[in-house]
């Protein structure tokens, strides 16, 4: 592991059941005048068993173990609920990163709703394949891209709210296989309502690792469909 991270592994389960009153904070035990900072420590990994581009594969930003994907599209890797992740990051090497929060082939099963990313050094949230739900994310001044799909990802996301900083790069960057056959499986295919990205005036994209810096708030690449309403971008 090239970063101190909390990885979830297929078929285990996490119980991050936080409340309004009560979230669950997860970050760095660096003193609070040295804050905020990128890069503090790694992230928090899921790793499930719903179908991914591809199979079964390893997820990026972990040396050892770390298999993702299946067949199961309702798998259940618990419940992330009420939850900070704040001053993670890790860049491994090139295009091998640990993100905020990273769902490998999560199900939908799975309850996510009230999260929240901030000051990471790479993706906010990144979704490789799956079909989990999420509800209620919010991710403030990340590295890279605030919320990023990619591996077939199946799901469905509401309720997003994303702030991006000067050097950030997408507010959401979405994707698939880059795989110009128009019989590929698994194209991505998201779902995204009542979202708001907001951008940086002096936006200035600098991400420590990123394969697309093209400018934009939202970008939508090869290997993605989707389905998007009631969005708002703004500077």
């Amino acid at each position: 592991m090239g970063a101190p991270a909390l990885v979830v592994e297929q078929n285990a389960m996490v119980n991050a059941a936080g409340t309004r009153n009560s979230p669950i904070l997860f970050t760095s035990a660096v003193a609070e005048k040295n804050l905020p900072r990128e890069g503090l420590w790694g992230g928090l990994i899921i790793l499930g068993n719903a179908p991914v581009f591809g199979g079964t594969t390893t997820i990026e930003g972990l040396t050892t173990g770390g298999s993702y994907g299946g067949n199961d599209e309702d798998d259940s890797s618990g419940v992330l609920q009420y939850v900070r992740v704040w001053y993670g990051g890790s860049v491994i090497g090139q295009d091998n990163e640990i993100n905020g929060i990273t769902f490998g082939g999560v199900g939908r099963g799975t309850l996510v709703d009230f999260i929240e990313v901030a000051f990471n050094l790479d993706d906010g949230v990144e979704f490789f394949g799956g079909t989990v739900d999420a509800k209620h994310v919010s991710v403030l001044f990340a590295g890279d891209d605030g919320v990023d799909t990619d591996q077939g990802y199946q799901g469905r996301l509401q309720y997003v709210f994303v702030v991006l900083g000067e050097n950030s790069n997408h507010g959401a960057e979405m994707d698939g296989p880059n795989n110009d056959d128009e019989d590929v499986p698994l194209r991505s295919f998201p779902q995204m309502y009542n979202a708001v990205f907001i951008g940086h005036i002096n936006n200035d994209p600098n991400p420590a690792s990123s394969d697309d810096t093209e400018a934009a708030v939202m970008r939508l690449r090869e290997g993605t469909g989707g389905l998007f309403g009631n969005i708002i971008i703004t500077n």
